[in-house]
């Protein structure tokens, strides 16, 4: 357990954005449980109540009760709605949205109980303007923000901070339709204000503040993180 007795859990942490989520808040003193579908400390499938439900049990009994969870499990992949097979919108839905729906539900008892915790979801400036061929992703991003903010409203005043981070292009495998592109991404990087995409330490970055006590004022916030594309 950490110096400061705070836990956290990590969900998608066998991802480039989860593995420097945990990375940077081990390096904040925090005791990370990592969880994923597969690759993971704490294997874990976000889409099935069950399996959410022993992760909790798995967590509270080797470091103690979370006090941060922070929501980065995701998939996402180019789709036209008229050729998206039912099981194809299931599969962006229920880990995107219902994963963090589930993951809120299970961790918030202990926190609310206690009057102190944080929730830190990893949604996407997909889900604050439209795009390209990732409608139902874009939908499952977009009831993220929702959901964080209504959350933040239900829960702040019982000691519950509940904010998100919306990154935009982030170099990971999930942005190979322009990152495998020279051309698409020379582009890219010459109209973006900050001239580059993001990276997963900068997405940590923002979950690192949002974690910590400079952020006490932070309720229901929605931080952008995109180099500046959607200013």
């Amino acid at each position: 357990m950490a110096d400061d007795g705070r836990v956290a859990v990590v969900t998608g942490a066998a991802g480039s954005i989860g593995a420097a989520v945990a990375a940077r808040l081990e390096a904040d003193g925090f005791a990370v449980a990592r969880t994923d579908i597969a690759g993971a400390d704490y294997p874990c499938d976000v889409r099935d109540e069950e399996a959410v439900l022993d992760l909790r049990d798995a967590v509270e009994r080797r470091l103690g009760s979370p006090w941060l969870l922070v929501n980065v499990a995701g998939v996402f992949f180019e789709h036209d709605v008229p050729e998206l097979a039912v099981e194809d919108y299931d599969r962006i839905v229920d880990v995107n949205l219902k994963g963090t729906f589930l993951t809120c539900k299970t961790f918030l008892p202990a926190m609310l109980a206690e009057g102190s915790g944080c929730i830190v979801n990893i949604a996407s400036t997909a889900g604050i303007k439209g795009g390209h061929r990732r409608a139902v992703y874009n939908a499952s991003k977009g009831g993220v923000v929702l959901l964080t903010r209504s959350l933040a409203l239900d829960h702040g005043p019982s000691g519950v901070r509940i904010n998100c981070v919306c990154p935009g292009l982030i170099d990971t495998p999930m942005a190979d339709w322009i990152r495998l592109d020279p051309l698409m991404l020379a582009e890219f990087e010459q109209e973006a204000p900050a001239r580059r995409m993001g990276t997963p330490e900068d997405v940590a970055g923002a979950v690192s503040y949002l974690a910590s006590d400079d952020a006490t004022y932070a309720h229901g916030t929605v931080l952008v993180l995109d180099g500046g594309v959607t200013a």
